[in-house]
Parts: C-alpha cells; structure tokens; sequence
C-alpha cells in the first residue's frame, strides 16, 4: 500500500511538472513571437524556470540580441570572432584564464575532462571579453558566471553578448565588481552592514560581537551573485529571480539568508558561524522558504526605497567595519588601500590599462 500511495505521488508531481512546462513553453513561444514582456512573467520566474528553458528565458531577459545588434550597428560584424583572434595574439590575461578555466565547476559533468569542449569554450569567451571590455580584462570571479551561462547557452556568442549585459548593463552594473580594486564589492559589504543593522539587528549585534565580519561570509555572495555559496538548485532560483528583477535581488538575498538562518547564527560562536556560513552550498536548505524570504525583504527595501546600491558619490553610507576594521585589529587608511590593492593582485589576472572598451 505504502508504495501504491508513493507510485500515486510521484505520477501527480509528473504530470504537475508537465503541465507547467507546458504553460511556460506558450508563454516563451509567445514571447519570441511578440518580443513582449508576457504580464505572467513574474510569477513564474518567482516559483522557478524550468530547467530546460532557460536557455531560452535567461538570453530575453539579458537582451542580447539588442546588445549585438547595438554593437555591431557602431562597431561592425563579428565582434566576437574579431576579438577571440586579438585575444590570441596580445591578450595579457590568457595564462591566468587558462589557470582559472581548470578549476571552474570541476564537480560539474559539463567541466570535468580537462581541456574538453565545454573548457574550451569557457576559455574562449574569457579571452574574447578580456579583449572587448578593457576597463575590466579578467577577473577570476568572472569565470564562475561565464560558465554557468554556457550551461543553458550552447553559442559562445551568445554568452559573450550575455557577459556583455551583466557587466555593462543597467539592470546589472557588474562591471564594477570586477575592476580594479573591485569598488562596487566593497560599496556593497558596506551597504550590507546598514542593512543587517536595520532589518536583521539581533543578528548584526551578534555578529559584530562576534568580530565576524561581512568580508568573511558576503564577498563571493556579491561577487557572484551567489554561486558556489548555495546549493546549486537555489543559486538557480536565485539567478532566475536576478536576471529578471536585477540587481537590488543581490543586496536583498543577503539579508534573507541572514533572516532565515537567525536562530542558528544567534546561537553559535564565530567558530561555528564561520563553519555554518562557509558549507552553506553544502547543506540541506528550504529553498522555497528562502525565497518566500527573498520576496519579503526586497519588498520591504522596495517600500523604504532602500532596495539600490547607493551611488559612490552619496552621503548614506559612512565607512563601516567591513573596510575600516577586522576582528581586534584596527586598519588604518594607508593600510586599507593596501590591502584593496592586495586584494585587486591575487583575484585577477594583470592590470589592464582603464579604458571604456578597445578600439574595434
């Protein structure tokens, strides 16, 4: 009886599943056929894309094919082709990539055979944006991002052109987590600090009694928008959510993990929090709950119009613990730009010369 009752079970979760894609595969066919936005979009995005439609959900809400044509239109045909030839002949970041390439997503079935085609492809991509967004080149933190979008777009090209959005669009401006001295990470450990204070503060006394500070657990969780930080299945809800809300979803989803998991952080040593926070990926989470949370708080931030990252010429945010102290050791100014510099060497390639974008 037992397994008649899991046999029943298992069938109505299929063909709910069914039916779903269903729903969402008219929807997108619909999509493409009027290129607009459908009005049910939002809800389906918040309860998760199907797997396998995000290859074709994730480049419409990146917009990559107005970003070619806007780029081809000013700078001619076959940017890509055009920049992975460049890379190969004077792209001063290729050994650091190739570096990189090999320990990206190694438990991943698509990136485990060294130098197999998805590697190459990776590969390929980093070396061409190296090439195409100067003011940045490379940043290790890029490969992480760069392959996942390789996972649901099997087009180097449309990666690339997906790069080219998150980086330098609006929406996203993740272009500034990866240059030089990585100004908007830190712009957002200190953001999240005045956050935590304010929506999470029996958490924020604790760890700030504890010395644990938002350097230790938050800089992959800005930096890439929380992959290899949550279980893989959440960090893709997480991205769905992101790719259409955009980048408020980044400072939102810090406060609610933090909200979430209050009881246990309250009740643990920093031993213990460091320990908890850093096996987050490995853990079994609530993901729905998590993002019910998610929900929540950027509402919340939305009502209070605190959900963006404050510009870096704004007043709100004063200098806070993330920059200007570690646990028991005060940092002076001349020692902050030092360890920003330091900070800048170790997590990217070589220094690139700031420019807007080379010459085509």
């Amino acid at each position: 009886a037992v397994v008649s009752t899991q046999s029943t079970g298992d069938k109505k979760t299929l063909e709910k599943t069914i039916a779903r894609e269903k729903k969402w595969n008219r929807m997108v066919k619909e999509w493409y056929t009027t290129d607009r936005m459908p009005q049910e979009l939002k809800t389906r995005i918040w309860k998760g894309c199907p797997h396998s439609l995000r290859g074709k959900v994730w480049p419409k809400l990146l917009g990559i094919d107005r970003i070619k044509a806007s780029n081809e239109q000013q700078h001619g045909n076959r940017i890509y082709e055009r920049m992975k030839e460049r890379a190969r002949k004077k792209s001063p970041d290729l050994r650091q990539i190739d570096l990189d390439v090999h320990r990206t997503y190694r438990n991943h079935e698509m990136f485990q055979l060294k130098y197999g085609v998805m590697q190459q492809k990776l590969f390929y991509v980093l070396a061409a944006y190296s090439m195409f967004n100067k003011e940045v080149g490379y940043c290790q933190g890029m490969a992480n991002v760069t392959a996942l979008l390789l996972m649901y777009m099997n087009e180097e090209e449309d990666v690339f052109w997906a790069l080219t959005s998150l980086l330098r669009g609006d929406r996203f401006q993740m272009n500034d987590f990866f240059k030089p001295g990585l100004p908007k990470l830190f712009r957002c450990l200190d953001y999240h600090m005045v956050l935590r204070k304010k929506y999470v503060p029996s958490v924020h006394k604790h760890l700030k009694k504890m010395g644990y500070q938002p350097t230790l657990y938050a800089t992959k969780w800005f930096l890439q928008c929380y992959l290899d930080k949550l279980p893989f299945s959440l960090a893709l809800r997480v991205w769905d959510i992101y790719l259409y809300e955009g980048e408020e979803v980044e400072t939102a989803m810090a406060i609610a993990v933090l909200r979430t998991f209050k009881r246990i952080i309250l009740k643990s040593n920093d031993e213990e929090i460091n320990n908890f926070m850093s096996y987050l990926c490995e853990r079994q989470l609530e993901d729905e709950k998590i993002i019910d949370n998610l929900s929540e708080i950027l509402s919340e931030l939305r009502r209070a119009r605190l959900s963006h990252l404050p510009k870096p010429d704004l007043p709100e945010i004063k200098p806070s613990e993330s920059l200007s102290t570690l646990p028991n050791n005060k940092v002076t100014k001349k020692k902050k730009r030092e360890m920003m510099t330091n900070n800048n060497d170790s997590s990217r390639g070589s220094t690139l010369p700031s420019m807007h974008m080379t010459s085509l």
